[in-house]
């Protein structure tokens, strides 16, 4: 967020008046215009000290520095102010030399410099009276903000902006305003810090005062974030974007706020992208005081990216510039990053030791969470180093948190004890460990209201998984290996997406913690002590664990909750066979459930599966769309990408199917994935042709999937057709001829609104439309109406999902895989919002090609057959000569209840 600059000031009477009058000018620019007050006000200096006009000279001398401050030439300001303190010196001007020194103390504290910023600034407000007292004030309250002193400086602002109201400082007034924000902010009092920015900018924009416009935009778009309304807070980040473009001003505080927002919701590239050029400008600016904490953001987001080398060097950038700025705090934060950067890039060239020291570090610091990491990081080194007694030590440290404290710290804190039993040899122990961590994690990510942040929180969750998959398979305990598998798999779309405002205290208390994690990220990556807002976090998931226990018992939130047996998964099977693929370092297995028989098996390594994976869709993609050429040529080419298909498409089934064949038979296959597995068009395997697939994240969701009841009679069926798109007009409209009443949206009227009306509570829904998968951030992925783009964010708000959906667009069925075995995107919103089948593709298709398919799947459909029956039927039955059109039918799942 952003403090606003340095103000109008008054000149005192002067002997030249036109000097005089031009370096007030000067002044009255230097926070709003600083480009031209500084054209204005150069040409006033050297005059002036020729006639000693010294009262003149110290006016100048300060709009220079103020407007070199706002264009973040902080050299160049200090220079300046000095000069302007000097001057006033001369003139024996209290009021002039308080001005400057007010000035020159907010430029000492962005260099860095807090001591010399904090004298300047007490000596200013000794020299000052009345409103220019006031003013110092402010100054000296946003000076306690750099440096943390939250109460001191809420106790100024109090004090002064009713004199400054009152006084008509109308520039002033507004900065008091934007920074009182920033503490109520902080302070997760959102409702008064968007009151004193909206009254900041209305007070702005009157006054044609179009930095602190921008100054105001940006802070709102820092709070909306917090609150979680990315798009919102977006938008107002573009807005001070512009309005900064207008001043000259690159402001790199408005970059690293969009940067957090953007890694946030994971949209890495662009985050990555963007804190990259903060580093720039405040390094082109030389802003000491701030360039440490890009450095550890770029860290953070290069280590998301894998990008270790990248992550290492920022981190060691970061360590050496808070270790030269002082700050012990986030000094011990930075170290911590560039420990993280160096294990993941080489994991055995790091010993327990210094993780223990980083540990240590941490701890002595507050930062309780990234504190156990370490520890659990350097009892799992030592383990895989074969010093047990160090790891005991290690984890016996960590182990101790598990009964208080946050929920990350005690989950984290399970596991280390879980290791620590494990390596004593007491795997029931053991084992009991692991699960007490997921009910944590579990009870955790229940209070997130945000998809993809359940989906990060279940980093850590699945890392618990593993440990319990690992025991289970090395004991060949298959039931075991299923229920440690579903324990990591999909977890965040279990849970419908938070809809809290039904009960307000528990609304208030969801939005209360989701501000609050987010803070503690902030005050992370900032360096500032989280002690405090970690107690509130606990204070906060005590209260919503509670409120949640007496609101929602026995609704459709519990039960979406609640575990399974593996005997209540079995249950709706029938004569069909479940088949769940599990992957763990570098091995793949399979547990099918056929006949009431639970089996295990090892199928081998996952590396040959995604070097297989790799042709199908490019052959796949070559027979849907030929390239021009002469029939000789094209022919060729087909006949070797068939060649292609079937050799990957029989390489995958000897691999995936055949080692199973004794157990399922040919029964009706239920699907569960893992990894790269997502992606693949299981029709084109041998054994799956023609037979009945249905494919679904986790075994969990596909029994939530089927267990969900049917639509009532009268429930309408929607179709709609996206613009740019010439076959999906005809694909639409052939749909809807087959249904009676149906709801046909085409042309101008396919638009978002009303579309999300009609498909709430919709028997079927089939959208024809252009699709944008977005692998950087998959929320943002949308599908493209007349009115612009229909995004995840949005199918997240429907309160009565469409039971059954059909997207006829490119890669909309291909999920986005985070935090191990968590999906995101188009087709699992709708599956984790309460559909219950889909049909999509798992690759780009185009959409003439899909006509025939389309048709003959919904007539399907309408004969009875179940939907993975009817899309079998309908993939099987197209012309063999149509080799474009089965290859595009090819690309097409069933996913859900099938």
């Amino acid at each position: 967020m952003s403090s606003v600059g340095h103000l109008l000031t008054q000149e005192a009477p002067d002997p030249d008046g036109e000097l005089r009058e031009s370096a007030a000018r000067a002044m009255q620019l230097a926070a709003t215009r600083p480009e031209e007050a500084r054209a204005i006000g150069t040409p006033v200096v050297e005059p002036a000290r020729r006639m000693g006009a010294w009262q003149t000279v110290s006016l100048a001398e300060r709009a220079l520095g103020v407007a070199a401050m706002n264009l973040n030439e902080i050299d160049v300001a200090v220079a300046h102010l000095r000069a302007a303190v000097a001057a006033g010196a001369r003139a024996r001007s209290r009021a002039r030399t308080g001005e400057a020194r007010m000035s020159l103390a907010s430029a000492l504290v962005l260099r860095g410099q807090a001591g010399p910023a904090i004298r300047e600034i007490d000596a200013a407000v000794r020299d000052l009276e009345g409103v220019q007292a006031a003013r110092a004030r402010v100054q000296r309250a946003a000076i306690m903000q750099e440096l943390g002193k939250d109460d001191a400086a809420l106790e100024e602002l109090r004090r002064t902006l009713p004199v400054l109201r009152q006084a008509g400082e109308i520039e002033w007034a507004v900065r008091a305003l934007s920074n009182r924000s920033l503490i109520h902010a902080g302070r997760r009092a959102f409702g008064a810090a968007e009151a004193d920015l909206r009254d900041a900018r209305r007070l702005s924009l009157d006054h044609d005062l179009d930095l602190l416009v921008a100054f105001a935009e940006q802070n709102l778009g820092c709070v909306k974030a917090k609150r979680g309304d990315v798009p919102v807070a977006l938008r107002h980040f573009d807005a001070a974007q512009e309005r900064y473009r207008r001043c000259g001003v690159v402001q790199a505080s408005l970059l690293v706020d969009r940067a957090e927002v953007l890694l946030s919701v994971r949209l890495l590239d662009e985050a990555r992208e963007t804190v990259e050029a903060a580093v720039v400008a405040y390094q082109q600016q030389k802003r000491d005081v701030h360039q440490p904490e890009a450095q550890l953001l770029l860290s953070t987001v290069a280590l998301v990216q894998g990008d270790t080398v990248t992550a290492a060097a920022s981190a060691d950038a970061a360590v050496a510039g808070f270790r030269r700025l002082g700050r012990a705090n986030s000094l011990a934060l930075a170290r911590f990053a560039r420990l993280q950067a160096q294990v993941a890039a080489d994991p055995r060239g790091i010993s327990p030791e210094r993780a223990a020291r980083v540990a240590a570090d941490l701890e002595a610091a507050s930062w309780k969470v990234p504190a156990l990491e370490a520890r659990v990081l350097a009892g799992r080194m030592a383990l895989d180093q074969g010093r047990p007694a160090v790891a005991r030590h290690h984890l016996s440290t960590a182990s101790r948190a598990r009964h208080a404290g946050p929920a990350d710290a005690r989950a984290r804190a399970w596991h280390a004890e879980a290791l620590l039993r494990r390596a004593d040899g007491r795997r029931t122990a053991a084992l009991s460990a692991l699960r007490a961590g997921l009910r944590i994690v579990e009870e955790y990510q229940a209070t997130l209201g945000a998809t993809e942040l359940r989906a990060h929180v279940s980093l850590q969750r699945g890392s618990i998984a593993r440990v319990g998959l690992r025991m289970a398979l090395e004991g060949q305990d298959p039931r075991g290996v299923l229920w440690w598998a579903e324990r990591g798999r999909a977890s965040a779309l279990r849970l419908r997406p938070a809809q809290p405002p039904d009960h307000p205290e528990l609304a208030r208390d969801l939005a209360d913690l989701r501000s609050t994690m987010a803070e503690i990220e902030a005050a992370r990556g900032e360096g500032r002590s989280d002690y405090a807002l970690v107690a509130r976090q606990v204070v906060l998931e005590r209260r919503i664990r509670d409120r949640c226990r007496t609101l929602t018992a026995g609704d459709d939130g519990e039960r979406r909750m609640r575990r399974h047996s593996v005997s209540e998964l079995t249950e709706p099977l029938g004569d069909a066979a479940l088949v769940e693929y599990v992957e763990l370092e570098g091995d793949l297995h399979a547990v099918t459930i056929a006949g009431g028989r639970i089996r295990m098996h090892f199928l081998g390594r996952t590396e040959t599966v995604r070097q297989v994976l790799t042709h199908v869709p490019f052959a796949l993609h070559r027979l849907v769309k030929p390239r021009a050429g002469s029939a000789g040529r094209e022919a060729g080419r087909e006949a070797a990408a068939k060649a292609v298909l079937q050799r990957a498409a029989s390489g995958f089934d000897d691999l995936l199917l055949g080692p199973l064949r004794r157990e399922v038979g040919d029964r009706p296959l239920v699907v569960v994935p893992t990894g790269a597995l997502q992606s693949l068009p299981w029709s084109v395997l041998p054994s799956c042709r023609g037979r009945p697939v249905t494919v679904s994240p986790s075994a969990t969701m596909w029994h939530q999937a089927v267990s969900r009841p049917r639509p009532p009679d009268g429930a309408p069926v929607v179709v709609v057709a996206g613009p740019g798109l010439p076959g999906a007009t005809i694909e639409a409209s052939a749909i809807a001829e087959l249904y009676r009443g149906s709801i046909l949206l085409s042309g101008a009227a396919a638009t978002a609104p009303r579309l999300t009306a009609h498909m709430n509570g919709a028997a079927v829904l089939h959208l024809a439309a252009h699709g944008n998968m977005r692998s950087d951030n998959p929320l943002f992925s949308s599908l493209t109406l007349a009115d612009g783009p229909l995004t995840v964010y949005e199918l997240e708000r429907l309160t009565h999902p469409p039971h059954h959906v059909i997207l006829a667009a490119c890669d909309t069925g291909r999920p986005h895989i985070v935090a191990g075995e968590e999906l995101l995107g188009f087709g699992a919103a709708l599956l984790g919002g309460g559909t219950a089948t889909l049909v999509a593709p798992v690759m780009p298709v185009p959409d003439a090609a899909t006509v025939p398919l389309m048709r003959s799947y919904h007539e399907g459909l309408r004969t009875g057959r179940s939907p993975a029956e009817a899309l079998a039927a309908a993939q099987s039955g197209l012309d063999a000569e149509d080799t474009a059109s089965r290859a595009a039918a090819a690309a097409f799942v069933c996913l859900g209840a099938g």
